[in-house]
């Protein structure tokens, strides 16, 4: 009893295990089913979707996925349509310099960046294919912009647009032009290598944005605004002297200027000298020779109370014991001033202070950009 007992026991667990064995079987014959089903199934989506573009297949930003190359080249020229007609700008401080991309014969070539999209997309091996498709992980691809350009123009225009670049440090001046002080600043100098810049403008015909931020070398220039204050303009045409703080006008005051034989020289000049009471000498010109060699301070002498000499020889700004003349052209080139005008005004400057002398608001009659011969 015992023995056939043990002899049922070893017959159920051989055939457990013989079960057991062909389950195994099975499972993997059923497994190696679902993986081929697999493989077929992505085989045959990657043989449909041949001659159409993956997945995440962009063209300068523009996907083409699903599309056929025809369908790509038209859906580049709608969506490129601004990248194509995008001027070429330089870029230099807050100045744009730009060219339109006509005028440098600027093409962009859509079937030849659909062509390239397409054989980067399906170069990728099948299997490689496949797993990216079942892990939904496509390959990311971005075309960048082909085109042509005639180089010939585009150099030419760069070497046009350099000579606006480069400049020449300038000091900052007080513009008198219009018979009041403008003062304009100091501008900085700046050169630019024409190779680099060449070299930068072709760089980026080959980018959507087609902008070159030019670098630029710096010479700073030697005088800025701040030095500016007190200032003098005389206006001969007006026969009128008025003081200014920068633009701020502080007082106006009625003059007697130079006649058609001596006038008031024209141009920039400044104070020299401040004296009060002076002496009077006589320059010696044809129209003082019946004067003394000098007269001492006192109610005949010439210069009034009060006289500022100019660095233009023999010029002076002072008070006048002829007040009939101010507000006429009959001076020695000297500006006169009624005796009280002159006594303010003499207390209001330094030694120093510029003058301007214009001919008349509008014409000043000198360059007013150029720097004094007496500024260091």
């Amino acid at each position: 009893m015992k023995a056939d007992a043990a002899q049922a026991r070893s017959l159920g667990w051989l055939g457990d295990k013989k079960l057991s064995r062909v389950m195994l079987i099975l499972g993997g014959l059923l497994l190696l089913a679902i993986f081929l089903a697999l493989i077929g199934y992505l085989f045959i989506q990657d043989l449909f979707a041949f001659g159409s573009f993956p997945a995440s297949v962009k063209i300068v930003g523009v996907s083409v996925a699903g599309l056929n190359k025809a369908e790509a080249i038209e859906k580049c020229r709608t969506e490129l349509a601004d990248v194509a007609t995008r001027p070429l700008t330089l870029k230099v401080d807050n100045e744009k310099y730009q060219v339109s991309a006509r005028e440098i014969g600027m093409m962009l070539d859509y079937k030849g960046m659909v062509e390239s999209a397409y054989k980067e997309a399906w170069s990728v091996n099948i299997f490689e294919r496949m797993v990216r498709r079942f892990a939904n992980r496509p390959k990311e691809i971005n075309v960048s912009l082909l085109g042509s350009v005639d180089k010939e123009k585009v150099h030419g225009w760069v070497s046009t647009v350099i000579n606006r670049i480069n400049r020449f440090p300038h000091d900052a001046y007080v513009d008198v032009t219009s018979g009041k002080p403008v003062i304009v600043p100091a501008r900085e100098g700046r050169n630019v290598d024409i190779n680099g810049l060449l070299a930068a403008a072709d760089a980026t015909l080959t980018s959507p944005e087609r902008s070159v931020n030019v670098k630029v070398g710096r010479v700073a220039a030697g005088m800025p605004d701040s030095v500016f204050g007190k200032l003098i303009i005389i206006n001969l045409s007006e026969h009128k002297l008025s003081l200014y703080n920068r633009d701020q006008v502080l007082a106006e005051f009625s003059v007697a200027c130079g006649s058609s034989t001596y006038p008031t020289p024209i141009g920039m000049w400044k104070i020299v000298e401040k004296q009060k009471n002076p002496t009077w000498h006589n320059p010696g010109s044809a129209w003082a020779k019946s004067m003394p060699d000098s007269i001492p301070p006192g109610p005949g002498n010439p210069l009034g109370t009060r006289a500022m000499p100019l660095n233009a020889s023999g010029v002076l700004i002072h008070g006048t014991p002829s007040p009939w003349s101010i507000g006429q052209s009959v001076s020695h080139g000297c500006v006169r001033m009624y005796m009280a005008d002159v006594e303010k005004l003499f207390d209001m400057v330094d030694v120093g202070t510029p003058v301007y002398v214009i001919r008349a608001s509008g014409d000043p009659g000198f360059d007013v950009t150029k720097k004094p011969f007496w500024q260091k």
